[in-house]
């Protein structure tokens, strides 16, 4: 569990807040019936796109020293996690490891530079050291120039953002770790941006069957697919390449509607086996805890103080303005933050934006897989015979 010494810095107020929110979390995890980890049976894996972890390029950040708390309480109840939109400063990240302790480490991707929409953002995963061991190989997963995805402008591309992929081992359960921030474009079926993105989906399927073949790893591939729905011609990419999404009644985005978020895998025989194989609630609804809607009363004042923060700054920028470019981008924003700030009616809308760049607009998905095939193992051995 992460550490929480430090919430004694914070005012009456603000520590008593926190601690409330974290115990919600703390009921809804166990209404909610999220497992408990478990050294040596199972492990517990999932999937989460934090929104934009954690600059302000879009004007709503940074995070708050209270949003650390709920994602570091969040995370650890996994054993290991895909984490997509790791912005390019690893600090916020280094204090999430922090409050989680030694035992948590993360690897990362280099920031994606594309100008097909990298974003300068970064794959990793984190993970329990007790729990999962990294078996020495991580590599981002490049295309051979037969497997290039076409351009509507009949060049060949790498992905937006290059898949991140890790071999990992818990127990006796070995797993190479891959994950995706799937390039959205649109969802209009008949554009060339709806296409690339179910190209960019079938060609890591493709890819990793391929790899499947010459490994002794079991395939699981996760992440961000910006699949819309169940059926759909990205969901059904990674099907026709022989990998199982897992079935979750409801979708991963803040009003759980669509699939943006998937879990697939590719097993060797009889080495994966998900315990609960039938349920189908697999995404957590942080907002039932934490900067609910109805909370909006409690963070005006913070609201009001980053709002104000932020218009001094941009003044500031205006000012030392070197171009009529940037005087104009500043202008920009102060006209923005001075209408975030205008009405009670703003910043409630602001609010509801806000607090998807503490937390995130997507919701970690989750699967628990068996790790202990030693039964299995001995009744192989029984039929054992000497070459």
């Amino acid at each position: 569990m992460p550490f929480y010494s430090a919430l004694k810095r914070e005012t009456a107020t603000d520590r008593k807040r926190i601690v409330a929110g974290i115990q919600r979390l703390r009921r809804q995890f166990d209404v909610n019936q999220f497992p408990y980890k478990k050294t040596d049976r199972s492990l517990i894996l999932g999937t989460w796109n934090i929104r934009n972890f954690d600059d302000d390029r879009f004007n709503y950040g940074p995070r708050t020293e209270e949003s650390f708390y709920y994602l570091a309480e969040i995370i650890s109840r996994f054993d290991v996690l895909a984490v997509q939109e790791v912005c390019e400063d690893v600090r916020p990240l280094d204090k999430i490891i922090r409050m989680l302790g030694r035992k948590y480490k993360y690897i990362l991707t280099d920031v994606t530079h594309s100008s097909l929409g990298g974003n300068k953002e970064r794959l990793g995963f984190i993970y329990d050291t007790d729990k999962v061991k990294f078996r020495g190989i991580a590599g981002e997963i490049v295309l051979p120039e037969k497997m290039l995805i076409s351009e509507v402008i009949e060049k060949k591309r790498q992905f937006a953002r290059t898949p991140f992929g890790v071999e990992f081992q818990s127990g006796w359960f070995k797993f190479q770790f891959s994950t995706v921030h799937i390039f959205f474009g649109s969802n209009r079926g008949n554009t060339p941006q709806f296409k690339r993105r179910v190209q960019e989906i079938d060609a890591i399927s493709k890819y990793l069957a391929k790899e499947a073949k010459s490994k002794d790893a079991n395939q699981i591939l996760v992440g961000d697919f910006n699949i819309k729905e169940k059926g759909s011609d990205g969901f059904n990419a990674l099907e026709k390449h022989g990998f199982t999404a897992v079935q979750n009644r409801l979708g991963s985005n803040r009003d759980q509607t669509k699939y943006y978020d998937q879990i697939s895998f590719l097993p060797r025989k009889n080495e994966l086996r998900m315990i609960e194989p039938d349920r189908d609630d697999r995404v957590f609804q942080f907002f039932e805890s934490v900067y609910r809607v109805d909370e909006f009363p409690k963070y005006r004042k913070i609201i009001e103080r980053i709002l104000a923060a932020k218009l001094k700054e941009a003044e500031a920028a205006l000012a030392e303005a070197p171009s009529k470019t940037k005087k104009n981008k500043a202008k920009k924003k102060i006209k923005s933050i001075k209408a975030a700030g205008r009405s009670t009616k703003s910043l409630e809308e602001y609010y509801e934006e806000w607090r998807t760049f503490q937390m995130s607009d997507h919701l970690p998905l989750w699967i628990e897989v068996e790790i202990d095939f030693s039964d299995m193992y001995l009744e192989e051995l029984k039929d054992f015979k000497k070459k």
